[in-house]
């Protein structure tokens, strides 16, 4: 994302006719059909009197296409293309373009009036409105907002999934190797462990934060330029209300997932049983995206609101959703994210009186019923 503006120039958005010289010289044609005595003349593609001479002319390098009009054009519209093509599926769009222009400039040359000429070439330039139920019409927002408004979100989407998986790990092996190597237990002597469990959600919230900070700046720097060289697409930028809420999906999305470690690497009696554990975990990050599809052709329907609303999907799920077209207001965003926040809470809260007890169990595995006293007992 960083380099590929670098590399980008600028698109020439002028009409396809108007292309310079220097580029037109690069394609060569024969007129067998007689219908184009001034194509070719000044600066335009170079005329050949034999189809030898134009193939030999790609062979040597001097062109690198040539265009053989065929004798019956006006009837077929057929045009030989030959060139030194690559690949599974050769084509050359950027010239086909070009000269079919040229094509339709020389077929109405002289004929019709240059105003009349001008509009054959560029028929029309859409704007689109949608029409409600009661009538009225509304301006579609330009391309550029409608790609960012998908690439954007599922992006930071797939990036907070990727996250949130690393930083349970990282989360989940710091929790049990402590407890394995019975640091934890000279600690606690001094500390609560809400306070350790706490000391540990800010230093890993904290590091996956700033990460994610430099993504967004990098994003905010080279999305709307990447958008604004393809001619046509318009002008994109990022709304500061999208930027808080990816802002916010990530902050409950690492205080949910950090909690889940802390919980499961507490009961589990060996950093390898914890990972087997909690192996589901991560994945939950990247399960919206397994409906992306059914998101796709109704992102307010039941599946969305689903995936905004279950705790554990919500931080991504809002993203795909938004990504996806869904309508949410402020307030629905902010409820789902509560949902979040709470259940966050719950499972820091549960995992803080387990914590205590796990150590005293070190090499045991936690059941039900030692799960149900630890929370009962503990202080």
């Amino acid at each position: 994302m960083l380099v590929v503006p670098l590399f980008q120039g600028e698109e020439d958005t002028s009409d396809t006719a108007t292309a310079s010289g220097e580029d037109l010289r690069q394609m060569g044609f024969l007129d067998q059909s007689g219908l184009f005595p001034a194509l070719g003349e000044q600066s335009g593609p170079v005329r050949y009197q034999s189809e030898g001479d134009g193939l030999a002319a790609v062979a040597r390098g001097e062109i690198e296409s040539f265009y053989v009009i065929t004798e019956d054009y006006l009837r077929s519209g057929k045009v030989e293309e030959y060139a030194e093509f690559e690949g599974r599926f050769p084509s050359d769009p950027g010239g086909e373009a070009v000269l079919r222009a040229l094509l339709v400039d020389g077929l109405i040359r002289g004929r019709v009036d240059l105003d009349v000429t001008a509009r054959v070439l560029d028929p029309a330039q859409f704007g689109s409105f949608r029409v409600a139920s009661d009538g009225t019409a509304t301006e579609l927002t330009p391309m550029a907002v409608e790609i960012g408004g998908l690439l954007v979100p599922l992006l930071f989407g797939a990036l907070l999934g990727m996250g949130l998986a690393v930083g349970f790990g990282y989360m989940i092996q710091s929790v049990s190797e402590e407890k394995e190597s019975r640091l934890v237990e000279v600690v606690i002597t001094s500390a609560s462990p809400l306070s350790i469990m706490g000391g540990k959600l800010l230093a890993l919230g904290t590091i996956g934060l700033t990460q994610a900070a430099v993504w967004i700046v990098a994003t905010a720097l080279t999305v709307p330029a990447m958008l604004g060289g393809i001619p046509g697409v318009g002008e994109f930028t990022i709304s500061a209300g999208l930027w808080v809420t990816i802002i916010a999906c990530f902050i409950m999305g690492y205080f949910l997932t950090t909690t889940l470690a802390i919980f499961v690497g507490s009961i589990a009696p060996s950093s390898r049983e914890a990972g087997r554990l909690g192996g589901w975990i991560p994945v939950l990050g990247f399960a919206p995206f397994w409906f992306s599809g059914l998101l796709m052709m109704s992102p307010d329907g039941w599946a969305g609101r689903l995936l905004s609303y279950i705790p554990f999907v919500a931080p991504t799920g809002l993203l795909v959703r938004i990504g996806a077209g869904g309508e949410m207001d402020a307030w629905q965003i902010a409820a789902a994210l509560a949902e979040v926040a709470a259940t966050s809470l719950v499972v820091l809260w549960i995992s803080t009186r387990v914590f205590r007890a796990a150590i005293f169990m070190r090499g045991q595995n936690f059941t039900r019923h030692n799960l149900w006293v630890a929370l009962r007992d503990a202080d």
